[in-house]
């Protein structure tokens, strides 16, 4: 007879041995401890996906940049001259780009604080 048929011929075999093993009580801290691990794993995976987004966006940016800089080599650049700037009005612009980031980064600030109340 083959060894692997063993089984079927005492089936009674599996649930003997079973038996004779000792039940043991689980810790009082399993259940906590268990939860904590989900808990982890899922932190991982939500991290996980944020970075591989995060990925997804900086690799179509590229793309779409790249696409654009090889449709203007195949297409001739067009030759581009910037005006001079007007130095008296550069105090305007950098007041202008500086209250657009601090509210940007306020915005970002308060969007975090919302996100984490609600987890």
């Amino acid at each position: 007879m083959s060894k692997l048929n063993t089984n079927k011929e005492r089936p009674d075999f599996l649930r003997d041995l079973f038996s004779r093993i000792p039940e043991e009580e689980l810790p009082a801290s399993f259940r906590s401890n268990v939860m904590r691990q989900i808990m982890l794993e899922s932190v991982k995976a939500k991290k996980r996906d944020e970075r591989f987004g995060l990925l997804a966006v900086i690799l179509a940016s590229l793309v779409m940049i790249s696409l654009a800089v090889a449709s203007l080599i195949y297409m001739g650049i067009p030759r581009i001259s910037l005006p001079a700037l007007d130095t008296s009005a550069l105090a305007f612009y950098l007041y202008i780009g500086a209250l657009a980031l601090i509210l940007l980064l306020a915005d970002y600030k308060l969007r975090n604080l919302l996100l984490h109340k609600k987890e």
